[in-house]
């Protein structure tokens, strides 16, 4: 039977479960396993979906530490900021690169398919449809974006190719989750939703 659809409204729990699993993945990031199976994750054919997504989610982690490090140093040369604005943009594209992958881990592997909204969550399958085609877009965002940024500065060649780097890992989580979607039936539309209040009590449900 296809699992239900599930959204939560103001669901306290759900945030509780999320921020229980920092410890966790944070164990991942310290060993990360694509630094032994780069290769095979490279590859079309993964025997576990879910850990080949975990890894692909970390190493993006890494590059974007090293992207946002890089741009900072080019707009110093540059001349484009000051270096206060340069250190709070850098921090904030490194802290944003975490969230992106432990949220997207939490999101994708542990709730199989949830997509949040300030004060809202929607839990379901079809959920890893959207966050496949969404991570592959921003896999040509971010290459598009960094071709763009060559008008301005010839150094600049330099974050084209880390950007290029960072499109392949986000072009990889997205053909990841797109499996997963597939191994958990290719389902679009759930055949039931169900919602849920801040305490993670039922307090409503409608068939699709």
């Amino acid at each position: 039977m296809s699992k239900a659809c599930v959204f939560h409204l103001l669901d306290t729990k759900l945030a509780q479960e999320y921020s229980g699993t920092c410890q966790e993945y944070t164990g991942y990031v310290k060993k990360p396993g694509f630094c032994h199976n780069l290769k095979q994750m490279l590859t079309c054919k993964q025997s576990d979906w879910g850990t080949a997504f975990r890894e692909w989610g970390i190493l993006q982690l890494y590059v974007a530490v090293v992207v946002a490090i890089v741009a900072a140093i080019i707009d110093i040369v540059n001349g484009e900021a000051n270096v206060v604005q340069v250190t709070i943009q850098c921090c904030l594209q490194i802290i944003f690169g975490y969230i992106f992958a432990h949220l997207g881990w939490f999101a994708v592997v542990k709730k199989d398919g949830c997509f949040c909204c300030i004060v809202a969550c929607c839990e379901c399958p079809p959920i890893l449809l959207f966050w496949g085609i969404l991570m592959m877009l921003w896999a040509c965002a971010a290459v598009a974006s960094a071709v763009t940024a060559l008008s301005v500065c010839t150094i600049c060649i330099i974050n084209v190719v880390l950007q290029g780097i960072y499109a392949i890992i986000l072009f990889y989580m997205g053909y990841a989750c797109l499996n997963i979607w597939i191994q958990h039936g290719k389902e679009i539309i759930p055949p039931e939703i169900d919602v849920v209040g801040p305490a993670g009590e039922q307090i409503g449900a409608a068939h699709a």
